[in-house]
């Protein structure tokens, strides 16, 4: 997309709406997770495994949540895993951040865009299955090196603390739930070989 212009997203059942702002090609990184967290809280939240899960990368303070923000929740898959957020109100997967404010970064799935082609080429992939029953990544040092100067621009003009995710003390707006060792099997026996 040219310009900085901006992207909407939305739930499923359309009650969490919002958007992410300054959607310039610089702001943002599209890149295909095939990992098996990424599918597997598909997966928890009642949808089919997805194969691979289609992440627009940016940084928090560019997220607005604009209707239905009392939908949004969080969970992890293990105690140490990343924030995983979705709307309650229709179980839709939206946002993937790390455990602490400052690292800034959130992963849109960019399938709740209004428009997902407006994002132009994946540039990155990682995980992919391979023959061997091993996995190769395409496009990381790319992905890394995008995501590492947006931490280091974000940390240094204080725009970190701009985030619908976190209060202003750097805790998750709402308190994440771990699922436990049955939920997380149940997600993984759900996923595709």
């Amino acid at each position: 997309m040219a310009g900085g212009g901006r992207l909407g997203f939305a739930c499923a059942c359309g009650k969490l709406r919002g958007e992410v702002t300054d959607a310039a090609p610089a702001a943002y990184t599209h890149i295909l997770c095939h990992c098996g967290d990424c599918r597997s809280a598909c997966v928890h939240l009642g949808h089919p495994d997805p194969g691979k899960v289609d992440i627009l990368q940016t940084t928090q303070d560019r997220i607005r949540i604009a209707e239905g923000g009392e939908n949004l929740r969080v969970f992890r898959l293990t105690p140490k895993g990343t924030l995983r957020w979705y709307a309650a109100c229709c179980d839709t997967p939206l946002f993937i951040t790390p455990l602490s404010a400052r690292l800034v970064h959130v992963g849109l799935n960019a399938d709740r865009l209004d428009k997902p082609a407006a994002v132009g080429r994946v540039v990155a992939e990682g995980f992919i299955p391979t023959r061997d029953g091993k996995q190769r990544h395409k496009g990381m040092l790319r992905m890394i090196s995008r995501l590492a100067s947006r931490i280091v621009a974000r940390n240094l003009d204080g725009r970190w603390r701009e985030s619908p995710f976190f209060d202003a003390d750097g805790d998750p707006v709402r308190a994440p739930r771990i699922l436990d060792r049955e939920e997380r099997a149940a997600a993984l026996l759900g996923l595709r070989a």
